[in-house]
């Protein structure tokens, strides 16, 4: 089969078994080099969406490479992250907007970093979860999720869905540097606006008073004091591993002449593109007016998104009877699902005043 897919599409062997995981066997494997053998980490292997492929003319399942970012197909708005039954999450515009954001997470900070944040934020949300806590807004998804009279298990994909939303929103905390160093910065200020952050994001009504020490969020607060302790881990990010091996003196005095470099004093980065200020302005938050209008534009999509989402009016296509959520997936004025059915309506107006 290799051969003649190899043949057939004019792709060498080498590419088509690094590009199709389907065709690897232990003996054609062993004989590729290192490079071939395997994509970069950042990737996995999921389940193709059953609709592109209908698109296309197949109807039996595939699996494909997509960076590990990936949890559900935009174009058709279907979870695909698990191998269980792909369901429709378009009712449900913030599951689609955290996947948006996913993606520009690891653009902005590299998917290791995104991913141990993100292994973080799950771990929070669940403790929560599990406590009865902070549970609304995952309970109002799943219950449009799940068929009528439909229960719900732990690794429910429909759950992990409904979860998503939440979880991305405190990965976002986790992984920026500057929201992260929030609580360790001796100020009550920055403490108060990192837990304002937490409650916007994931867990309403959030009080860190009386807490107790089993809470996931005092408990990290005080494992990443300590972290912050080290030596060789003065300001540790979410991408670095935790070890408690001192670096030699050569390595110490090297990181510390980085750190107390004058052009790393006081720069910080764009807050839209990541770009490092030129200025070292504490008031700056944008590289340029550009980025500044790009982020004013992305705030009023997210917001509009939120509204939406919080009305769900729903409208009907009078030709083909396809619905949508108003704003969301379409217009506030639109009336029609596309394009074609615009003009499919207005030939029948044409025909019936001819006649």
């Amino acid at each position: 089969m290799l051969d003649a897919i190899s043949h057939l599409s004019g792709h060498p062997r080498d590419r088509l078994l690094k590009a199709l995981p389907d065709l690897r066997t232990s003996d054609l494997v062993r004989g590729l080099p290192a490079a071939c053998q395997l994509l970069d980490d950042g990737w996995h292997v999921q389940a193709v969406c059953t609709l592109c492929l209908g698109a296309k003319g197949v109807f039996t399942q595939a699996r494909h490479w997509v960076p590990k970012s990936t949890r559900l197909c935009l174009r058709h708005g279907r979870w695909t992250d698990t191998y269980h039954t792909q369901f429709d999450v378009r009712l449900l515009p913030e599951i689609i907007q955290a996947q948006r954001d996913h993606h520009h997470l690891v653009r902005e900070h590299g998917w290791q970093t995104v991913v141990i944040a993100m292994r973080q934020a799950a771990d929070w949300c669940w403790r929560w979860w599990d406590s009865r806590r902070f549970h609304q807004q995952r309970d109002r998804r799943l219950k449009l999720l799940l068929p009528p009279g439909g229960g719900t298990y732990r690794e429910d994909p429909r759950l992990i869905a409904s979860s998503y939303p939440d979880i991305i929103a405190l990965t976002g905390l986790l992984a920026s540097p500057k929201l992260r160093n929030l609580p360790f910065t001796g100020r009550d200020r920055d403490f108060r606006q990192f837990i304002t952050e937490v409650r916007a994001r994931a867990a309403p009504g959030y009080r860190h008073e009386g807490a107790g020490v089993a809470d996931p969020l005092v408990r990290w607060i005080e494992e990443e004091r300590y972290y912050r302790t080290l030596p060789n881990h003065p300001f540790p990010m979410p991408n670095e591993p935790r070890t408690h091996n001192p670096e030699t003196l050569e390595d110490l005095t090297r990181r510390l002449d980085v750190l107390l470099a004058p052009e790393s004093d006081e720069l910080g980065h764009c807050a839209s593109c990541g770009t490092r200020l030129k200025d070292a302005n504490p008031r700056m938050q944008f590289c340029s007016t550009a980025c500044r209008s790009r982020n004013w534009r992305r705030q009023q999509h997210q917001r509009a998104l939120r509204d939406a989402s919080s009305r769900m009016e729903k409208r009907e296509c009078p030709v083909c009877g396809v619905s949508w959520t108003t704003g969301t997936d379409r217009r506030h004025d639109a009336r029609y699902c596309s394009g074609r059915c615009r003009q499919a309506a207005f030939r029948r107006r044409t025909a019936v005043e001819d006649d």
